[in-house]
């Protein structure tokens, strides 16, 4: 009779670190076995449950999925397939970034370089830079409002730390300089 083996311990290359020795010597990846339609399934929920905590996009799905080493073509039959149903909105993604930069005061460029930044598309981007450029002396003069509430005076040295400080929220200079009331020139 056969001595018993405890849980995982069974012939040579079964379990986690049969599957590590596979993957060095050129297999796939572990955790990632099997064929390719449960792949894509995996993939397919893994995406769906990233778009349940927050609208994302399509390239941001894409790098998602691919940190957890799915193949190629199996990103992109799940991008498709997420396509077909209507779960990717680029959009909202835009519409988002475009509100929470008016919630937190941030400028036009700093909305620019986040979209850029999550991969929004240019067609989308370009109406959520336009909605957001139009309130930027608003927000600009809320920000200052509340951080300097007794005004600004004629200290030139807080008037440029207030440019600096809208510069740096993304605000363009101009609007910066607007927001301000009186021109101020930063040295770098």
């Amino acid at each position: 009779m056969g001595r018993l083996r405890a849980r995982g311990e069974g012939r040579r290359g079964s379990g986690i670190q049969g599957a590590v020795r596979r993957w060095r010597d050129g297999g796939p990846a572990p955790g990632r076995v099997g064929d390719g339609e449960a792949q894509r399934k995996r993939a397919f929920a893994s995406a769906v449950r990233s778009l349940a905590r927050q609208p994302r996009t399509a390239s941001e799905i894409e790098g998602f999925l691919g940190q957890r080493e799915y193949a190629g073509e199996v990103i992109e039959a799940t991008l498709a397939r997420l396509r077909e149903l209507g779960y990717l909105d680029e959009a909202a993604v835009a519409d988002g970034i475009v509100r929470d930069a008016e919630r937190r005061n941030l400028g036009s460029r700093r909305v620019a370089r986040t979209l850029a930044r999550r991969g929004v598309p240019a067609e989308f981007a370009s109406g959520a830079l336009r909605d957001s450029g139009e309130g930027d002396l608003d927000r600009a003069r809320a920000l200052l409002a509340r951080r300097y509430p007794e005004g600004l005076g004629d200290d030139p040295r807080l008037r440029e730390k207030a440019l600096r400080l809208l510069v740096g929220r993304g605000f363009p200079p101009g609007i910066a300089r607007q927001a301000i009331g009186r021109d101020v020139d930063i040295d770098a």
